[in-house]
């Protein structure tokens, strides 16, 4: 069985699940398969506002904000730095911003994307790294 369930050639779409508590991988529309952790490259991040707006009125969080990017191999990470966090927060944000500073974030060249899988599903959360080449 392969590693990937995905056309790794192909972009991605990545969303935190919140009944999995894992990250669901969207390719062609459809989710493909679920991750605990995965690196991305050439990263954008979305939020759509409509869907920001719902959850601020309604107070019921739905599937509106997402990573966007090619699946990064684990053999380019050998000489990468982590620069920050990155976090997202419907009830605070309107997009995804550094979780030191809360600037806003659209894109990044590096970013590795972990639910810290070791704790108990109710006890995880997303966490998103930025990370820079050392050259």
């Amino acid at each position: 069985m392969p590693k990937y369930q995905f056309d790794e050639s192909k972009p991605i779409k990545v969303y935190f699940n919140l009944h999995k508590r894992q990250f669901s991988i969207m390719q062609g529309g459809l989710v493909v398969q679920h991750l605990f952790y995965l690196d991305m490259q050439d990263v954008t991040f979305h939020v759509q506002p409509a869907g920001n707006a719902k959850v601020r009125r309604e107070k019921k969080k739905n599937v509106h904000a997402y990573v966007k990017g090619m699946l990064a191999p684990d053999y380019r990470y050998r000489n990468l730095t982590r620069i920050g966090y990155i976090t997202y927060n419907p009830y605070k944000y309107q997009t995804f911003v550094w979780e030191n500073n809360k600037e806003p974030i659209h894109s990044a060249e590096w970013v590795s994307l972990d639910c810290n899988c070791r704790l108990l599903a109710e006890d995880r959360k997303p966490y998103m790294k930025v990370r820079k080449k050392n050259y």
